[in-house]
């Protein structure tokens, strides 16, 4: 049985998701209304249904995938449940929603309430996003006869895919319409019956990668100001030659995407505050969250959201933030 997918909302992940899953042949409605022309036009190049409205896209999926910032997460999971509440009094099986966001365990427990007191039949499922874009391998873009050919025969192989931990009563491979086939797509793993504890991987692993990231834009500033940064460079590429490139790759990589990244540290602080028992000790990750933020909002770069800057650049331009901020 065909299955219907709805996507919120067409970013950068949601937009390779949705690519991944028309490749393997299920359709995909997303809303743009209120986006960009550019948005609108990707989402077509890419084969996506477009609908006028929340509630079209509430009433004609079998899944919605909720893969918005983390600060939207929330206000993202209100609108939805109004519209299910009102739009799917009639329908014959539920409606599974997968809230894919970086967030804590107990901002992920709050959204599954709202769901869990709807009258309508929905099942919520935990989930997280580890690792980039899915992006397709030579098999995958050859042909688009090739491509479902390939998806038919478990073409899962010819892309490259991020991991995706779900949790929580509801495992996706045991939904009614195609679940085992979407869980399969998608790369999940059912971690068990706890609502929180996906999310509670995905923030763990983003404060090694991102956390470190972040440690990095402090220390290769303060690095350049003293005028060393080139021997931090080398003496981190003599000793410690993998931390060095992660650094590096991490630096430049994080430009277009520190905006988002401010709610995603404060939702780590507030993960290993409650869940992890770490208290007060817990809340570094606001600090590292306001260094994305002057990032995002203070230097050059992070204002264009450029992608594809040099290392140099990127952390020249922070060095111009952090001045512009104290004089101010």
């Amino acid at each position: 049985m065909a299955a219907t997918v709805g996507i919120v909302s067409i970013g950068e992940m949601g937009y390779g998701i949705a690519r991944l899953l028309v490749a393997h042949n299920f359709k995909i409605l997303t809303n743009v209304q209120g986006r960009s022309a550019n948005t609108e036009s990707r989402a077509r190049d890419a084969q996506l249904t477009l609908v006028p409205t929340d509630r079209d896209l509430v009433t004609r999926s079998d899944y919605i995938l909720s893969i918005v910032p983390p600060r939207d997460a929330e206000a993202t999971a209100r609108r939805m449940a109004a519209e299910v509440a009102a739009a799917r009094q009639t329908a014959t099986h539920p409606l599974y929603y997968l809230d894919l966001n970086a967030i804590s365990p107990a901002s992920v427990r709050a959204i599954g309430a709202l769901f869990a007191s709807s009258e309508t039949s929905v099942r919520f499922v935990d989930g997280g996003i580890i690792g980039g874009p899915p992006q397709p391998g030579a098999a995958a873009t050859s042909s688009s006869s090739s491509a479902a050919a390939a998806a038919a025969a478990g073409g899962s192989s010819t892309w490259t895919r991020p991991s995706v931990p779900l949790s929580g009563p509801f495992p996706l491979a045991e939904a009614p319409v195609a679940g085992a086939r979407l869980a399969d797509a998608l790369n999940t793993r059912h971690l068990g019956p706890g609502v929180g504890t996906a999310s509670g991987l995905k923030a763990c692993f983003a404060a090694l990668s991102k956390g470190l990231t972040g440690l990095a834009i402090q220390s290769f500033s303060t690095a350049e100001q003293l005028g060393v940064r080139g021997e931090l460079q080398e003496h981190l590429r003599m000793h410690s030659p993998r931390t060095a490139e992660m650094v590096e790759r991490g630096l430049v990589g994080m430009v277009p995407k520190a905006y988002r990244w401010v709610a995603e540290m404060e939702r780590i602080g507030e993960t290993f505050e409650e869940d992890g028992g770490w208290g007060e000790k817990a809340r570094v990750f606001e600090g590292i969250a306001e260094v994305y933020r002057m990032v995002a909002e203070e230097s050059e770069v992070g204002k264009e959201r450029r992608k594809g800057a040099e290392l140099g650049n990127v952390v020249g331009s922070v060095v111009k933030g952090l001045r512009k901020e104290k004089e101010e």
